[in-house]
């Protein structure tokens, strides 16, 4: 298993010392982590996130041939079972939405927290809840401070987020939401996993074959829709695969 000394734990307990982040600005973060984390422990959310995770471990142990059983006694070991749990977290308060379309953290901000922009509290939610998954390549560290990552598959310039790490291996590219901040700073958020970068050329491979394939089905059907309704599609199907992709994955990579 790739790992390095990045810190990427339970997101109601996790502790984190950053140059972006102070530690009186990251007590106000976990208290808001606490809050969200008992927001959903309760229906009709709970029910919902247990399906979730347990859909993750299903798709792993399928594509990685394994029982269910097999990836959960895997992730028992510590920091794994942190590592998947703060993955799954993100995934499901910034993707799954209910009936207004409004997504779990979007709704826990509305109803449960006092909107204060002064708040940074305020200011990390919101930058957890506009973030999405995506796939970086290290490009420099500079030890225990930073690092420069690129987004894979994209043309965008090299950002620097905080990494404790001393060394990342060349061919590590890091799964993870990047969030960005009002003061224009960058950081990643707690659901970052390692996967080698052959492993994460492939992820990216599939989901376009998979847009390609969606493109060519909604052409041919005779049922006709619009671009923006086949787009919409499109973004859904891929969100949720570069999830369970990511997840499978890096828990596969403990089986190599």
């Amino acid at each position: 298993m790739l790992t390095w000394a990045h810190n990427s734990q339970n997101p109601d307990t996790c502790e984190r010392k950053t140059s972006v982040i102070t530690t009186e600005q990251q007590t106000q973060v976990d208290a808001a982590m606490e809050l969200l984390s008992g927001h959903i422990a309760k229906e009709p959310w709970e029910e919902w996130m247990v399906e979730v995770f347990t859909d993750a471990i299903a798709y792993a142990a399928e594509m990685l041939e394994l029982s269910a059983d097999e990836v959960l006694d895997y992730l028992e070991e510590q920091p794994l079972g942190q590592m998947a749990h703060a993955h799954v977290f993100e995934h499901f308060v910034t993707t799954e939405t209910n009936e207004g379309g409004e997504s779990v953290l979007k709704e826990f901000m509305r109803t449960r927290v006092q909107e204060d922009k002064a708040s940074f509290a305020c200011q990390y939610l919101h930058a957890l809840s506009e973030s999405k998954l995506a796939l970086w390549e290290v490009v420099g560290v500079k030890a225990g401070e930073y690092a420069n990552v690129k987004r894979m598959g994209s043309d965008e310039s090299a950002v620097q987020v905080p990494m404790e790490a001393d060394r990342i291996p060349q061919n590590l590219c890091i799964a993870a939401r990047l969030l960005r901040l009002p003061n224009g700073e960058q950081t990643f958020g707690f659901g970052l996993l390692p996967v080698e970068r052959k492993e994460a050329e492939d992820i990216l491979a599939y989901l376009q074959q998979v847009r390609t394939e969606m493109e060519e089905t909604a052409r041919t059907e005779e049922q006709e829709y619009t671009a923006e309704d086949v787009e919409e599609a499109i973004h859904e199907e891929l969100v949720d695969l570069m999830f369970h992709e990511t997840f499978a994955t890096w828990i596969g990579q403990g089986f190599e």
